[in-house]
């Protein structure tokens, strides 16, 4: 299964689901041990000689990526753990080159071998070096993953994606799988093909040694992150790679260090290294030049390949944006981190893709100055926009709480005056991840939306109530297989279906949910709501992501009326990737998420937002139950 149903589609930079699997160590084809103790051979793939500038380091991974990362999960807070419960016991050597600080280099072998403690049950890897091409294949039944790095002529080439190969980071329970079945199937004529990117222009080195080719580490992370949800940073003074999965695994572990003092690892362990080699006598991390210029070309590289609105955008060339911006030539590779993160920030955000943004590093003393985030006026128009909503929705809520002395909230139902209208609200495509033994309690499953919806749905049916007003105005986004079980339940014959267009192959899939609402084992119309009710979903312009595509989904296929202002847009997945120095970057993907005519063969996204079926002004009337209701019935009269 592709993780892209399951990516987050969310205003906020975010971490994508994992599939579930087992916690087994996964048995391999070919042996896939560390790279050599001894730098020898060195040659460029061009011929040029590396010799005496390699250098080498051993380092072990620190794996906190099963550390519970939600408070919710009682052993979140356990006593601490001493360091070397999270260490492997495996010595890997990287590479580095002389007077390029905090560049490190591995080959194809040992960057497999850094996850082998992490692959499901029953997955076999075998990596193979032939005439400079290092290949990787990671099989699990019937599914295969390869990916194949050619260091002459500096590409690399993916098939299918590595998701499901992984296992999962909790043992927590997770409602988005909860009552749903899910099916995806590749469009004829639009199967999954082989995806090439060249990083031959943006000036990566190359070397061997030992007869193995070695690439940047963060070269390699850059396609496999966008499925898995492992991340690194690198505390070289410590000799590790800190494996992880949340930052959150930070906030709470506390680790004995030395033996002695417990410090948090996040501050200390990682943060030293660049406080010993950078640091002032103020203590202000700085970042070396030669790192922030390597960043640089890898962020180039990522939005040349991998961003998805760059003709939506109007432009030919990402590098030429980047380079077009001066904040980006003067200060992308600016020791100061004020001054770097402010330039990032600057250019991420002029892109007016709320999908897109760049997450800073902290130990790295990184932010962004007032006159960046004063410049980016989507954002403040959207801040401004969520507070004057937020408060119209309030008291709207307050004068029917009083009206009817009772003390619901947005999630939950309120009636129109005559009986004939419903209406409840939701501001996020969310799930729980429950831990405790035993049933749910209702707390936890109105943080689900589906369960929200359905608990809804089943208190207005019991009423006779046949008009249903769904707030989607304050929705940001999130989880797209959670909107495509919103979509079948409110469908007439309990089926959803999506289409995901990956611009870089042209490959589209389709995705089609079920839901399993009353638990009786089958997926048919007994399960959802359409014949049931007449649906209208209520937009702003701050309807964005999932909340943008949830009404054009809906309004496409019938489902339900749209009503209130166009929508905000925003129709592709999100990718992320992290810096083994700290720094996240999300952005818009080439995966665009809409609907595909196979009559007349057109896939057609949503990005400008969904236009209503009843326009309606910002004010009181979007939350006030029985005004929309008045509304509503003049334009559509009762047929009873």
């Amino acid at each position: 299964m592709k993780k892209s149903v399951f990516l987050v589609f969310s205003l906020t930079f975010v971490l994508s689901l994992t599939a579930c699997g087992s916690n087994n160590v996964p048995t391999t084809s070919s042996s896939l041990e560390p790279a050599p103790s001894e730098s020898s051979g060195t040659e460029s793939s061009s011929g040029d000689s590396y010799e005496g500038r390699i250098k080498e380091k051993t380092f072990k991974v620190l794996n906190i990526s099963y550390e519970r990362m939600n408070a919710n999960d009682p052993r979140y807070f356990e006593d601490p753990k001493n360091i070397s419960t999270y260490t492997k016991a495996d010595e890997y050597k990287l590479y580095y080159l002389d007077k390029v600080d905090e560049v490190y280099y591995m080959s194809l072998e040992t960057f497999v071998n850094l996850f082998k403690g992490d692959f499901k049950d029953g997955v076999t890897n075998e990596v193979k070096e032939e005439n400079g091409v290092s290949t990787w294949t990671s099989k699990m039944g019937e599914q295969t993953y390869t990916l194949s790095v050619n260091k002459n002529e500096q590409t690399y080439s993916t098939l299918g994606t590595v998701e499901d190969f992984f296992k999962t980071v909790t043992d927590g329970r997770i409602g988005l799988f909860d009552q749903m079945d899910q099916k995806l199937t590749y469009v004829e004529g639009h199967e999954d093909k082989v995806k090439t990117y060249s990083f031959k222009k943006y000036g990566f080195d190359v070397f061997d040694v030992d007869g193995k080719a070695c690439y940047p580490f963060s070269l390699l992370l850059c396609e496999t992150s966008k499925y898995m949800d492992r991340k690194f940073l690198n505390a070289s003074n410590s000799n590790y790679l800190v494996e992880y999965v949340d930052s959150k695994q930070f906030e709470e572990l506390e680790y004995v260090l030395d033996g002695s003092a417990k410090t948090y690892l996040f501050s200390d362990l990682i943060a030293s290294s660049f406080k010993t080699l950078y640091g002032d006598n103020f203590g202000i991390v700085s970042m070396p030049v030669t790192l922030a210029e390597f960043n640089k070309k890898l962020v180039y590289f990522l939005f040349d390949n991998f961003y998805g609105l760059a003709s939506t955008r109007g432009i030919k060339s990402m590098s030429s944006y980047f380079d077009n911006l001066e904040v980006s030539s003067k200060y992308f590779t600016d020791p100061n981190g004020l001054k770097r993160g402010s330039a990032y920030y600057y250019a991420l955000q002029g892109l007016n893709d709320l999908h897109t943004l760049y997450s800073y590093s902290g130990y790295m003393n990184e932010g962004a100055s007032s006159e960046a985030i004063n410049d980016q006026s989507l954002f403040s128009d959207r801040v401004h926009l969520s507070i004057l909503l937020g408060s119209l929705r309030a008291q709207a809520i307050k004068n029917y709480n009083t009206e009817h002395s009772t003390s619901v909230n947005e999630k939950k139902v309120r009636y129109s005056r005559d009986g004939k209208y419903a209406y409840f609200s939701f501001d996020l495509f969310d799930t729980f991840h429950y831990y405790e033994q035993g049933e749910i309690p209702e707390s936890e499953l109105f943080g689900d939306c589906y369960y929200q919806f359905l608990m809804n749905l089943q208190e207005i049916k019991s009423k006779g109530v046949k008009r249903v007003f769904i707030d989607d105005s304050l929705n940001g986004g999130g989880y797209v297989a959670l909107m495509g079980k919103l979509l079948a339940l409110m469908s007439k014959d309990n089926k959803s279906t999506m289409y995901l267009r990956d611009e870089g192959n042209d490959s589209i899939t389709e995705v089609t949910t079920r839901v399993d609402s009353n638990k009786d084992g089958v997926y048919d119309a007994r399960d959802s709501f359409g014949n049931d009710f007449e649906f209208y979903i209520i937009t702003s312009p701050y309807s964005f992501s999932c909340g943008n595509a949830f009404p054009f989904f809906a309004k496409t296929f019938g489902i339900a009326e749209v009503i209130g202002q166009r929508s905000g847009g925003g129709e592709c997945c999100v990718y992320g990737f992290s810096f083994p120095t700290g720094q996240g970057i999300g952005y818009s993907s080439p995966l665009h998420i809409g609907y595909y005519n196979k009559e007349t063969k057109v896939f057609s996204g949503d990005e400008a937002g969904t236009y209503p079926w009843l326009s309606l002004d910002t004010d009181l009337s979007l939350y006030d139950v029985d005004v929309l209701a008045e509304r509503v019935t003049a334009r559509s009269p009762f047929k009873d």
